[in-house]
């Protein structure tokens, strides 16, 4: 029996002694799991990187209210998940009618989606004080030119305003509110077709990630679970 104990011993030593990487590797596994479930990942954490809706409201306060043009271009980019050149394109004829049209970049989906209330409010007063000029860009650049505003002062503007609302460095990139607007709708329970179609995303692989950053919607429908008779009972009753 103590001969089948040593040998035992030596069996395991010399299997650590061969998987020592691979046995550190689940070690590390089941290190992370634990932390996972132990507690929530804090939004810089995450892989996509997003502000929530508290962050995004405090953005928009730090926007002076007499500011017509960067509320209304950074109230576009949020509600509709635009790209800064998405946004630095769009054209005074691509906001008519109630509608927005969006000339999505990378090989998105163009479309035409309808603007929400507040966007309207913001573009009418806009127009109103916006110079009657020769540039077609709703958002224009230098004065006395035809061009659009560059992306790069849209993403110096965000920068300013988002250091001003105390926005985490590392989320004061005007990117974010788009994966924030992704994440937010995935949040009110919008289908993920629906969300891919919303974002012009022309592969539903690249909605995923929103949903793969949000438990809410998980819970909610764990929660509705516990309510159904559909679910069969397991106490042998």
């Amino acid at each position: 029996m103590l001969a089948a104990v040593f040998t035992r011993a030596r069996t395991r030593r010399r299997v650590r002694s061969v998987f020592p990487q691979r046995t550190q590797m689940w070690k590390s596994v089941r290190i992370a799991s634990r932390d996972w479930m132990a507690d929530e990942r804090t939004p810089a954490q995450r892989p996509v990187p997003y502000l929530t809706r508290e962050e995004v409201e405090r953005f928009f306060r730090a926007i002076p209210q007499r500011n017509l043009r960067d509320r209304l271009l950074f109230d576009l980019i949020y509600r509709h998940g635009l790209r800064r050149g998405e946004a630095a394109h769009l054209t005074l004829d691509d906001v008519r009618g109630g509608k927005i049209w969006i000339a999505r970049l990378k090989r998105g989906v163009p479309g035409g989606y309808p603007l929400h209330p507040r966007s309207k409010q913001l573009l009418r007063a806009y127009v109103r004080v916006r110079p009657a000029d020769a540039c077609d860009y709703l958002f224009r650049g230098r004065r006395r030119t035809a061009a659009p505003l560059s992306g790069g002062e849209i993403n110096r503007l965000f920068r300013e305003y988002a250091t001003a609302a105390q926005v985490p460095e590392s989320r004061r990139h005007v990117h974010v509110l788009r994966h924030s607007i992704g994440v937010h709708l995935m949040n009110a329970a919008w289908d993920i077709a629906d969300v891919q179609d919303w974002l012009g995303h022309r592969h539903i692989s690249s909605t995923m990630i929103y949903a793969q950053v949000t438990n809410q919607r998980r819970e909610a429908r764990y929660k509705a679970t516990l309510r159904s008779r559909e679910i069969a009972r397991t106490d042998g009753r």
